[in-house]
């Protein structure tokens, strides 16, 4: 939109000021996170660990913002909604009324929606900086649910902004030298129809759903490519779902070791010594794939039904409750798996597996769709109402 930004961050995949402070998954972090949420304390007990590393960043952040930097708008994602990182919220709140800069509060999701927070015994804290109300800060939610338990929780206002991907340039969905290598580095054959998901490896992802789909599918052909991380949410849950692939005997590939944000070549030991390894993005994956699986339970938008959007693929998802209600109503088609995976769905996709003119059908439908809601230019016109 012709701004300069500048991003800051603990860390950081492109150019930008890194304060690796700013990172959830610093110890000190972490440990007060814990005490919070998981050892039942009273807030008093926490209070002086809190405020203390509050105090050190915040340190660092006036001497980043008070640099002879003129800040005309803060951006801030996600800090002030969900308790990950509680001395960042106090650092932030206070920098931002001391400087008197204007802020746009982007609220992915909310503690009251996490059970984990509903356990604690911090409500007033929480309700205090998560997230702050306060006049220099505008808040932005990525869907009308969160809207309306938004204004029902603090009797304030907030404007709805989706996800939203750049519609109008097709350079990433384009399969290039690199990305060609990706079946044949993961021991898929060109003829292999791929299903991939995309997301976390965490349990509301539901990957079991995937599984008891590819095991009724019974296709020779098709097989499962998980590209997610596991680990935020331990890694439990990454050894039941390799169990059962292998209990279903259907084909998977879990590539996410060799998945990153960057492309680039690693060394690895194998057999006969190390061996060069490409690590793909994830534009990689949907680049190679054939079908995308999304059995979500629970979203705040739905990050990879935009990209599968994008990258024109066909669509096998549950739909949760923010799809239903947001996006569903434009009119986009996917293919609804239920907890069943009942024979309907099944004849669907054996469908389409066969039918190319179909599928295009679909994905092109839903790419003028996307291209129509969810474009950097229908996100862009937003925006400006919020800092006009």
């Amino acid at each position: 939109m012709g701004h300069k930004v500048t991003f800051l961050a603990g860390q950081l995949d492109r150019d930008g000021v890194l304060m690796p402070e700013l990172h959830f998954q610093v110890p000190k972090v972490i440990k007060i996170h814990d005490k919070v949420v998981y050892d039942r304390g009273k807030y008093r007990e926490v209070e002086s660990e809190i405020f203390s590393v509050a105090g050190t960043i915040e340190g660092k952040l006036r001497r980043f913002f008070g640099n002879s930097r003129k800040i005309d708008l803060l951006i801030v994602a996600n800090v002030l909604s969900l308790p990950m990182h509680f001395p960042l919220a106090v650092a932030l709140t206070r920098v931002i009324e001391d400087f008197n800069i204007p802020t746009i509060a982007r609220h992915h999701d909310f503690w009251w929606e996490r059970k984990r927070y509903l356990k604690s015994n911090l409500f007033p804290f929480f309700e205090r900086f998560f997230p702050p109300q306060i006049f220099l800060i505008k808040h932005t939610v990525i869907n009308t649910l969160a809207q309306e338990e938004f204004k029902r929780r603090t009797g304030g206002d907030a404007a709805v902004i989706g996800d939203s991907f750049d519609f109008s340039s097709r350079r990433l969905a384009r399969i290039g030298a690199y990305s060609a290598h990706f079946r044949r580095d993961f021991g898929l054959e060109k003829s292999d129809r791929v299903f991939l998901q995309a997301t976390r490896i965490v349990p509301r992802k539901r990957f079991e759903l995937s599984v008891k789909f590819m095991e009724r599918l019974a296709d020779p052909r098709a097989v499962l490519v998980i590209c997610g991380r596991a680990g935020d949410e331990g890694v439990k849950y990454l050894k039941k779902i390799k169990n059962l692939c292998r209990a279903a005997k259907i084909r998977f590939r879990i590539v996410s070791d060799f998945v990153a944000s960057k492309r680039k070549m690693v060394e690895v030991a194998g057999e006969g010594g190390f061996q060069r390894r490409r690590v793909y993005n994830l534009w990689d994956c949907y680049r190679n794939a054939d079908f995308v699986l999304y059995p979500t339970s629970f979203e705040g938008f739905g990050n990879q039904f935009i990209e599968a959007t994008y990258f024109k693929k066909p669509i096998i998802m549950t739909p949760y409750s923010v799809f239903t209600k947001d996006i569903e109503p434009l009119g986009f088609e996917v293919i609804k798996l239920t907890k069943a995976v009942n024979k309907k769905v099944i004849d669907e996709v054996k469908f389409l597996m066969k039918n190319k003119t179909a599928v295009s059908e679909m994905v092109e439908k839903n790419f003028d769709l996307g291209a129509s809601h969810f474009s950097y230019e229908a996100t862009s016109e937003k925006i400006r109402k919020l800092i006009l």
